[in-house]
This record gives structure tokens, sequence and C-alpha cells, in this order.
């Protein structure tokens, strides 16, 4: 029988929340901007949105799942800086009073992502894998043994060294990193696209500066594969479109920072799942409870 999953995908700018089926096919679908600083006008917009998705599709849901760009640990909803919520908000048990009899889980949007690449993605098959989003932050999801670690893994503020100064890692390795790491460098970069073209021309300072960038990346990621000592890495966000042009660097560098350790070689690939992952990693983590 078809599992009906509403999926629920809450970000910084947009909400979407759709009707999916088991192999993650859109039924309907809903897409709206997100409501900020008041998660009880956002709880309800929600619910509007799963009545409209489900009377479109003529079916009714059997589990929630949703991704949400915040911290979450066990259901709970903690600070969501991008949304405006700053103490929490309960919207599990808000969704429990609604719908008593649908299991419900939700979980941090990189954790999502790390979950429906391992289970339908690029990361299908590994015990041991990692989800890497490089956009204007840097976010991250890790699977180990086949289950999602269900905390916050706020990868991108981990504290990095440049020119004796601490700084966290995306604040000089994100997208907008890339702008302001170039502006410490003396060089004036529009975005981070720009930055890629000159590294491809081979201009001189474009490439001193991107050496300066592997090298934080690289042992940035090197840090990370420690930790988790990962199989294979989803990789995603906009500054990855460029990755034709690092792809191959970043791995090494990173690579030569744990040669020693004999650990599980670093490797990068492409996320099957880019502009639906937030829907996707939803309604993985709604067919996870049906299935538990």
């Amino acid at each position: 029988m078809s599992k009906n999953l509403i999926a629920i995908d809450c970000g910084g700018t947009n909400l979407r929340v759709a009707l999916m089926d088991e192999t993650l096919n859109i039924l309907a679908v809903r897409r709206v901007p997100s409501i900020k600083n008041d998660p009880d006008a956002l709880c309800r917009r929600m619910m509007e949105l799963i009545a409209e998705v489900e009377s479109e599709a003529g079916r009714t849901k059997d589990a929630i799942g949703m991704s949400i760009c915040g911290v979450v640990s066990h259901n709970k909803v903690g600070r969501c800086g991008n949304l405006g919520i700053d103490f929490g908000f309960d919207f599990y048990d808000r969704f429990k009073e609604a719908y008593p009899d649908v299991p419900v889980r939700i979980a941090n949007d990189g954790n999502c992502s790390a979950y429906v690449e391992s289970r339908f993605g690029v990361n299908q098959g590994y015990l041991d894998s990692g989800f890497i989003t490089i956009s204007s932050g840097i976010g991250i999801g890790i699977i180990h043994n086949g289950e999602m670690i269900d905390l916050p893994l706020e990868a991108g503020r981990q504290v990095i060294e440049y020119r004796d100064k601490l700084y966290e890692a995306e604040y000089l390795c994100s997208g907008n990193g890339i702008v302001r790491l170039c502006a410490h460098e003396g060089m004036k970069v529009e975005n981070a696209r720009a930055f890629f073209e000159l590294v491809k021309e081979n201009d001189t300072e474009a490439r001193r500066i991107y050496n300066i960038w592997l090298r934080l990346l690289g042992t940035w990621l090197g840090n990370l594969q420690l930790l988790f000592d990962c199989q294979s890495y989803a990789i995603s966000g906009g500054t990855w479109q460029a990755s034709s042009v690092y792809k191959d660097d970043l791995a090494k560098v990173a690579n030569a920072t744990i040669a020693s350790w004999h650990i599980n070689p670093i490797v990068l690939r492409s996320a099957k799942y880019n502009q639906d992952v937030g829907l996707a990693g939803a309604a993985s983590l709604a067919l996870h409870e049906l299935e538990k």
C-alpha cells in the first residue's frame, strides 16, 4: 500500500509543504514565504498548507517529516536565527495535538539531507556517510551506522586559524567567506563564482588566495573526517557549482591532513538531491517513522 508522507521544508526564506509517496515523488506541493519572528503563526501556516496538499492530492497523511534551518535535538526545535526564533518553539507537541495518530519527526536541515542522501542518494550503501553544504554558510549532517546523528552539528562554526587570529570556518571558507578572505588578502571579488572564474583563468593573485582557501577548508574537512571517519560525503550548495575547479584539489589537501591516521580516505560526491533536498529529506524522515 502506498504511503502518504507530509514533507515540510522550513527555510529562512521559503516554506514548502508537500505530500509525497514512499519513493519521494511529489504529489502536491505549496511554496510560500517563511513567516519570521512569530513561530505560532508559522506553525499555523504549516497546518493550513498540509490541509491544502492533502485536498489537492486526494490523500490523507500517514506521517509528517519536517526539515528546519535551526537547532533541533530529539524533535525539540531550539534557536532558528534565520526565522527569528531565539528561544525555540515546540512544533512537535503542536503537531501531535492536531494529529494525535500521525507519527512526526523533526530534524535540522543538514541532518535531513544527510539521511536522504544515505538512503536514496549518492551515499546509499554506506554505513557511515556525511552531507556538506557550502553556500552562504557551511552546514553538515552525519550518518553513523546507518542512523542519523540527531544533534545540531554546527561544524561551520568550528574555529580555524588565519593570520594568527581565530575565525569560524564558514566566515572565511563559505561562499560569502571567500569574498571576505579575498578582502583580507587585498583583492576585491563580487562573489565566489567570480573568484573561481579567475582561478580557472590562472590569475596569479586569485591562485595565491585559492591555495590559502584550500588549506583552510581542507584542514577543516580533515578534522571532520578524524571525528566521524565517513566513507563518502555528498556535497551541495552554491559554491559546489564550481566544484569542477576545486573538487580534486580539495580532496587532495584534505586527505593529506589525515594521511598518517590510516582511516577512510575522504571521498567527495555531488549530492543527488539539490533544489528539492529539503522536501526529500523531510519525507525520508516521515518514512523512517512509519518503518519503526
